[in-house]
């Protein structure tokens, strides 16, 4: 009981400490480097994200960075980016703490930019993908994609978000770099096409389902008769399919609809 009542009476002193720390760095302050960007990547899971990051990642190699997931807000208020100009951050689900993650550097009084990377994909796509954590399940759930594509919807009407398409991602990267280079506003040190020959060695890419160069093969790979029966079970469950896939330029009409009949 003691170690407990002492753990509450330090944790808000800490957080004072903390505060302190991180304006005193953003203050550029004894030699320290002002944190000039912070890089969240979010959005609908198996939409690329992962390899998003990688890309980032080996293109900035300078930034702080983690390897793994890590929530926006977690790298904002309790990783020091010591003298990196910039963080990177990964998590899909940032897409809904968009507005808490502006707010965390808001107190700091820093000249951060926060810019959001939104990663999107055709749904057939994503409702059919599988992770190397368990491929022998549909990795998202349409309960899922429907809450992050209510969000998107409201992200996308930000400045500071940028929308990248999986499919622009593969077959663009130069055109995709560029597009977020003018966000970020520091010059990149790789290119996007080159991530896969400088992986760091702490990148876990257990979601790549294996590092390659990149394969516009992969783009319709939800077309493939093994994902039949699961595009029938969505259309059932998702009467809206059809509609949004229009909304979202990925067809114009609902005519493809015929062959799963």
């Amino acid at each position: 009981m003691k170690n407990a009542k002492a753990t509450t009476w330090l944790s808000p002193v800490r957080r004072r400490l903390k505060r302190a720390a991180l304006k005193f760095v953003d203050a550029g302050w004894l030699g320290f480097v002002p944190l000039e960007a912070h890089l969240v990547i979010c959005g609908f899971p198996r939409s690329g994200t992962t390899l998003l990051q990688l890309m980032v990642e080996t293109a900035y190699p300078s930034a702080r960075t983690f390897g793994v997931e890590r929530s926006g807000l977690g790298a904002a208020n309790n990783d020091f980016p010591g003298n990196a100009r910039m963080i990177i951050s990964k998590r899909p689900d940032d897409i809904f703490w968009i507005d808490e993650i502006r707010d965390s550097y808001a107190w700091r009084g820093t000249k951060t930019r926060i810019r959001f990377i939104v990663s999107v994909r055709d749904p057939r796509a994503i409702l059919t993908s599988v992770h190397g954590m368990n491929r022998d399940i549909y990795w998202v759930s349409v309960e899922r994609w429907r809450a992050i594509y209510d969000h998107f919807r409201y992200a996308r009407t930000f400045d500071d978000v940028s929308i990248v398409e999986y499919r622009d991602l593969v077959l663009e990267p130069q055109k995709v770099q560029a597009q977020l280079g003018r966000m970020i506003g520091i010059e990149a040190e790789r290119g996007f096409a080159e991530f896969h020959e400088a992986v760091p060695g702490d990148f876990n890419t257990l979601a790549l389902n294996g590092v390659r160069p990149l394969d516009p093969a992969t783009l319709d790979k939800w077309r493939s008769p093994k994902h039949r029966t699961r595009i029938q079970q969505l259309l059932k469950e998702m009467p809206e399919l059809p509609d949004r896939l229009i909304e979202m330029g990925y067809e114009t009409d609902a005519s493809w609809t015929r062959e799963y009949a």
